[in-house]
């Protein structure tokens, strides 16, 4: 029972067992149900619920991790999600910014430029949480910039 609710909690309700993209599909999820707890309570909720995932998605994956022989299981999902949340909780809510946010996140996701590609090389949840978290900061910092020089 306990490994069917840890595998649920990584791979965020099963999204990351999707066979194509699970790190996209998973960014996209994240980012759909971040916008939502946004624009349905307030950021304060929204903030609430990130550091609450937070802390799950860090025991979970912990435990995920010690059971699989992948450091970084492509079905483990959620610190995609953790990382678009980061993405996206600072930045002016606008379709722009959003969408732009999404586009940003997954290619810092995907190609792990530095200082990411460092802490993506640490062993355990650091690695596979800590480089999602990152990008999602990078990403936040790329879109209030654009944003402040009316780029955006």
């Amino acid at each position: 029972m306990k490994s069917n609710i840890i595998s649920l909690i990584v791979t965020f309700g099963g999204l990351g067992n999707i066979k194509y993209f699970p790190g996209t599909i998973g960014s996209l999820a994240g980012l759909f149900l971040g916008i939502f707890i946004i624009y349905s309570f307030n950021h304060s909720i929204f903030l609430a619920c990130f550091f609450m995932l937070t802390l799950i998605g860090i025991f979970a994956t912990d435990e995920y991790l010690k059971s699989s022989k992948n450091n970084d299981p492509q079905e483990v999902v959620i610190d995609e999600v953790l990382g678009q949340w980061i993405a996206i909780a600072f930045i002016p809510f606008t379709i722009s910014s959003l969408l732009l946010a999404f586009v940003i996140f997954r290619i810092l996701d995907i190609s792990k430029p530095f200082p990411i590609n460092k802490i993506d090389r640490i062993k355990g949840y650091i690695g596979v949480i800590g480089d999602d978290i990152l990008a999602g900061v990078v990403t936040a910092i790329i879109i209030i910039s654009l944003n402040a020089y009316g780029l955006i």
